[in-house]
């Protein structure tokens, strides 16, 4: 659509096409996240999907859905909603390279692996709004955060058609390296001895003797596993590394999937910190992040360990043995399930 790209840091008093995001904006939203205002017929497990729908209708029920709306919004910069933008501003391209933009929109909401291409091309989207490593970095330089990501949204926009036919390749170092440090991971998952508790959605690797410390990134488990809950146990000198991540599926709103009620990782750290015989304000203890945001985390270590971050660099060995883990983790899970009145 003909339409200017705005990112915004407040509502509009004009109607949008708001995609990525529920941020009550006037207009047409196109959204996965949670409270959304997207037509059912356009549903989608992906606001890139949800905007590839958009696209392929025929026009006229595409002016007709975003009659009056003044400009193509978001409200935050990510993998998703720039390949969403991408789809309502140039919808016959965006058509040409579906697989590709639903799959690179994937390995950032979700944390997957769906391809190297994939992953390749959702950190090469993030490393474009990064002041230092961006291919325009120049002029990033001394922008605020909304202005940043409004300048990083349009040069990919311009970007994304030669990225998408090839053109990524050229900016292999903004990638490689993590896409290899996953790719690893993934085989060393392979070695470790698996559990997939299907009623818990629930998936524990448990790490042999001879891989100490190993701590793979969120696209490698979240990648491995399509369960919701994702547990890695590691040997580590003088115990055991944990990091339990909980996937965005449980969070954002996916069509045919009931959102699974999300257990209580405050309470699961105390448990487990009584189990340690050790203190929440200890200097190594098990932490939990809030279980309402998007992809929380538990683990045994020390307290700076940022939200969504691929790797757990806080992590410090637990004197607990994996049995012990493992079932106050299933504990806590059974306790968040709905059971039927």
């Amino acid at each position: 659509m003909d339409l200017p790209v705005r990112i915004l840091g407040t509502r509009p008093e004009q109607p949008v096409i708001s995609v990525d995001g529920a941020w009550d904006a006037p207009g047409l939203n196109l959204s996965h996240w949670p409270g959304n205002r997207t037509p059912p017929e356009l549903a989608h497990e992906l606001s890139t999907g949800v905007a590839l729908n958009f696209a392929r209708l025929p026009q006229a029920r595409r002016e007709e859905l975003a009659r009056g709306c003044v400009a193509i919004a978001n409200n935050h910069f990510d993998t998703d909603g720039v390949c969403a933008l991408f789809a309502v501003r140039h919808p016959e391209l965006a058509l040409r390279h579906e697989r590709a933009l639903l799959d690179a929109a994937a390995a950032g909401d979700f944390f997957e692996f769906p391809s190297e291409a994939a992953l390749a091309l959702d950190l090469f989207v993030a490393a474009s709004c990064d002041a230092q490593r961006s291919p325009i970095a120049a002029q990033l330089s001394g922008l605020d955060s909304l202005a940043r990501y409004q300048c990083a949204t349009e040069y990919l926009l311009a970007s994304l058609p030669k990225l998408l036919d090839g053109g990524l390749e050229a900016q292999r170092a903004l990638w490689s390296a993590d896409v290899e440090a996953s790719k690893a991971e993934r085989r060393e998952l392979e070695r470790c001895v698996r559990d997939d508790v299907a009623h818990l959605d629930w998936t524990t690797w448990v790490a042999p003797r001879s891989a100490q410390a190993f701590s793979p990134g969120r696209h490698a488990l979240l990648g491995s596993s399509r369960s919701d809950r994702v547990l890695v146990a590691a040997p580590a000198p003088g115990g055991m590394h944990y990091r339990l991540v909980v996937s965005t599926r449980s969070w954002f709103e996916l069509p045919g999937r009931e959102r699974a009620p999300r257990p209580n990782l405050r309470e699961l750290a105390a448990r487990l910190n009584t189990l340690e015989g050790c203190s929440a304000s200890a200097a190594l203890a098990w932490r939990a992040q809030a279980a309402d945001t998007p992809s929380p985390e538990v683990w045994f270590g020390g307290r700076d360990h940022d939200l969504f971050a691929e790797r757990c660099a806080a992590l410090a060995p637990s004197a607990l043995d994996v049995a012990t883990v493992r079932k106050c983790v299933a504990q806590v899970l059974r306790e968040s399930l709905a059971l039927p009145e």
